[in-house]
């Protein structure tokens, strides 16, 4: 039987298009400042007109679409956050300024463990598929991946607020790995 896929109306696509985004024209108000709160649906109170939504899902009000700024940052994947920066807000000082407000910080803070678990995730199940290669291609980029390697942190032992966080990532990635080798049968029931 063969599967016909329907259109997925615009708003109800999971992933934003790139050419949909706002002009970054938009990104300042009327006197060339970089808008912050009232780029986004949920927290603008300025006669502007919002650009984003915070939701984990575009958000339609009428004829207006808000694109799912969080969307965007989950599928770019980028842990630097410079092409998510550049592509959406137009500016990585932008960017770090929509970081720096208050009501965003603990937002942007669980995006970044959630992109964190993801690209682990991805990267241990690229590491494990390898394994069953002979030639274990992508074994040195899966293990950059997975150990982190574009965040060198500076010496010295970790705080506890750095300490939480990684047990809270490791515990997310370990439910899942569980998960997926009872789910191929790589593990028995105790």
């Amino acid at each position: 039987m063969t599967m016909i896929k329907t259109p997925v109306p615009h708003a109800k696509r999971k992933i934003p298009l790139i050419d949909e985004l706002p002009s970054h024209d938009v990104m300042r108000d009327v006197k060339g400042r970089k808008r912050t709160m009232s780029l986004f649906y949920e927290t603008n109170v300025s006669s502007l007109e919002a650009e984003y939504t915070t939701k984990d899902y575009n958000h339609v009000v009428g004829e207006k679409t808000y694109i799912s700024i969080y969307l965007i940052y989950m599928e770019l994947a980028d842990p630097t956050e410079y092409e998510f920066a550049k592509l959406v807000f137009g500016s990585w000082q932008h960017w770090e300024r929509i970081c720096r407000a208050d009501l965003f910080k603990p937002m942007i803070e669980e995006w970044r463990s959630e992109l964190e678990v993801k690209l682990r995730s991805g990267a241990i199940k690229q590491i494990m598929k390898n394994s069953t290669l002979s030639e274990g291609r992508g074994q040195t980029a899966a293990k950059f991946l997975a150990d982190r390697g574009w965040d060198k942190r500076p010496a010295g032992a970790p705080s506890k607020a750095e300490k939480a966080r990684k047990a809270k990532i490791d515990k997310s990635i370990h439910h899942e790995l569980e998960d997926d080798a009872e789910r191929l049968g790589l593990t028995t029931k105790h």
